[in-house]
């Protein structure tokens, strides 16, 4: 019997079976968007899916919230790539008997999240199928394209901000009941998962400095291996520079979580892992809540405080690590 393939085993698998762009200068499959020339800088295409079952539950996700968080997985890919969004269709699956409000409050929550990162919906498609699903394709536009293969040695490793509250809000979710006494700070860590927010502020800073960048939607360990393999590096990583907020300590202590596995895991973060040349590259980013966690060497692979890592987070072919 065959082995499942991963999903980055299946998009290497299809992308050998495309020849390449066609477009001088165009850039395809490897990084968070695909991009086109286009006046001095780059149209940004990006897509991501959200599929009953898969990336939510009913009943524990509102479709309010659905909306918003498929808008701020494809702005998050745009500005990782040093963009800022324009426009966006949507494709939408509905199963037989959905409540037409339903679609209601998740065109709600894509409006909002519209509203607040300044894109415009312009259509899109409906189709009948045995279960929702939103797939939601957007445009961006950069003056320079920031790519995950351009890190060098020498240069530092950055994040934008604390780690792992998306991992914790979920676990909180997925308990169900609530228990008699809530841990510390569980909506606050529920509403980061439910609603986290893409960081358009970084988009001048990351354009002005970075050498390379990726947005962290299936867990830093996932994210650094990437990086990494893109760029022909190696990363070196210190656990304790890896920043962890407040409300995740509080809270992973009360539940007796460990915050660090958290932090490495944590999917759907929508924060940035991203390198800056040493000597002053993150003084573009001054006052933004960016944390340096390590620097790029010359080799291969990523280290965890001298330990090979191993990557761990979202694989949207298998389970969660």
């Amino acid at each position: 019997m065959t082995a499942p393939l991963s999903e980055f085993e299946l998009i290497a698998r299809l992308a050998a079976r495309l020849k390449p762009p066609g477009v001088p200068g165009a850039v395809g499959i490897g990084d968070d968007c695909a991009a086109l020339p286009d006046g001095g800088g780059f149209l940004l295409l990006t897509c991501d899916a959200a599929v009953e079952g898969r990336h939510f539950t009913p009943g524990r996700t509102s479709h309010a919230a659905i909306g918003w968080r498929i808008a701020t997985a494809n702005v998050s890919d745009i500005v990782a790539c040093g963009g800022r969004p324009t426009a966006a269709l949507v494709s939408l699956g509905v199963p037989p008997g959905l409540p037409p409000e339903t679609l209601d409050a998740l065109y709600d929550g894509l409006a909002r999240a519209a509203g607040h990162y300044g894109f415009d919906v312009l259509g899109g498609n409906v189709s009948g199928s045995g279960q929702l699903w939103v797939d939601l394709f957007m445009l961006g536009r950069a003056g320079r394209f920031i790519s995950r293969a351009g890190a060098q040695p020498g240069d530092l490793l950055a994040v934008s901000g604390p780690l792992g509250d998306s991992a914790a809000g979920l676990a909180l979710l997925l308990q169900g009941k609530a228990p008699p006494t809530p841990p510390p700070h569980a909506d606050a860590l529920m509403e980061r998962h439910l609603r986290p927010l893409a960081r358009l502020d970084l988009v001048e800073p990351l354009a002005q400095a970075a050498t390379a960048a990726i947005d962290i939607s299936d867990g830093l360990a996932s994210e650094l291996h990437h990086l990494a393999a893109r760029s022909g590096v190696r990363l070196d990583v210190e656990a304790e520079r890896i920043p962890r907020s407040p409300e995740l300590i509080a809270c992973a202590a009360a539940m007796g979580w460990d915050p660090l596995r958290m932090a490495l895991g944590s999917g759907e973060e929508y924060a940035l892992l991203f390198t800056v040349p040493r000597g002053g590259g993150l003084s573009a980013f001054g006052g933004l809540g960016t944390r340096i966690i390590g620097e790029v060497r010359a080799g291969a692979g990523v280290y965890l405080d001298g330990e090979p890592l191993a990557p761990a987070g979202w694989d949207h072919l298998r389970p969660p690590t």
